[in-house]
């Protein structure tokens, strides 16, 4: 298996992996407007999301409603809404990746909790100050259209030039591991021994 397939084959979906790769370029245009049009609708002009969303269903239900009343009265074919509903199986594809990243999440706290471990608290703190830090510069919508953006560009940039960014990954991951090393033995470490010696000491 080639790195290109090992790639698409990671995205997972074989329609999302056709959207974030530009194979699908309707859809990919379509949802990169429709970010755009609604960052530009609630953090440049204001709107609030939940009158928003309030107004287009309004708008749609009277429209509906108009044209239903408009086809009786001029004897013209009643519009044709498709039959929308939620399957068990699209249920089923959203709730797994949600219940194993649920699964995750608490295995990481019982084992900080109960297995008091040190290196995964360093971690674990790591990331929740770099969500606060980025949180605090930008908000929800924001992050959400960055998410987006970032999610359309990067597999396709990654594909084209891969091998160099496989390399820069690589310096980057050696450089953080020997700063976590560092980190680990200058002070994980020693918050580590210290319960033990204080129960050696008390024994």
């Amino acid at each position: 298996m080639d790195k290109k397939s090992h790639l698409l084959q990671s995205i997972g979906n074989a329609s999302v992996a056709d959207l974030v790769m530009w194979k699908n370029k309707r859809g990919g245009i379509l949802l990169l407007g429709s970010a755009t049009l609604f960052w530009i609708l609630f953090e440049k002009c204001g709107y609030s999301f939940f009158p928003f969303v309030a107004n287009i269903q309004l708008l749609v239900v009277v429209i509906l409603f108009l044209w239903a009343k408009s086809a009786i009265l001029f004897n013209r074919p009643m519009p044709e809404l498709p039959n929308l509903e939620i399957t068990e199986a699209s249920l089923l594809m959203v709730a797994d990746p949600l219940r194993l990243l649920i699964n995750t999440l608490l295995s990481i706290a019982r084992d900080i909790y109960v297995n008091r471990n040190a290196k995964q608290l360093f971690r674990v703190s790591v990331v929740l100050w770099t969500i606060s830090l980025v949180g605090s510069f930008l908000n929800f919508f924001t992050i959400l259209y960055l998410g987006i953006v970032l999610g359309m560009l990067i597999p396709i940039l990654y594909e084209r030039y891969q091998h160099h960014i496989d390399e820069k990954l690589s310096v980057t991951h050696r450089m953080i591991q020997t700063q976590y090393r560092k980190i680990d033995e200058r002070l994980l470490q020693k918050l580590i021994a210290k319960p033990t010696s204080k129960i050696k000491k008390m024994q």
